[in-house]
């Protein structure tokens, strides 16, 4: 069996998240998952806090994507943006599967510290 990929539909929304954070636009981000955040004030604080450092990086940054697929059939997704020389930007989505009807939902959007250096 191989290994999952990332489907060009998640490929796709994971560029427009990334690019809404870039650009400071919340109202684009919220429109990019398909369901509700559990809770709308710390995703808003995630989405700040990235922006920011998105923006500072420039477009500086390595983009690195896995998949899991979840013994319920949910792919979950994690994104890492590293962005020298401290902090990585954590992206993780739910979908429901690789097609183009896949329901894409935004989990977290926040920082760790770079240990690697």
């Amino acid at each position: 069996m191989h290994d999952p990929e990332i489907s060009p539909t998640e490929e796709s929304r994971i560029d427009r998240i990334i690019q809404a954070a870039f650009l400071g636009s919340w109202d684009e981000f919220v429109r990019l998952t398909d369901a509700p955040f559990p809770n709308n004030e710390s995703m808003r604080e995630q989405f700040d806090d990235s922006s920011v450092r998105l923006r500072r990086a420039g477009k500086n940054w390595k983009k690195t994507s896995g998949i899991e697929i979840l013994d319920d059939g949910i792919r979950l997704i994690i994104v890492r943006i590293e962005e020298k020389p401290t902090v990585d930007i954590i992206l993780s989505l739910n979908s429901t599967s690789e097609y183009s009807n896949s329901t894409i939902s935004i989990m977290t959007f926040l920082q760790q510290l770079n240990w690697d250096d």
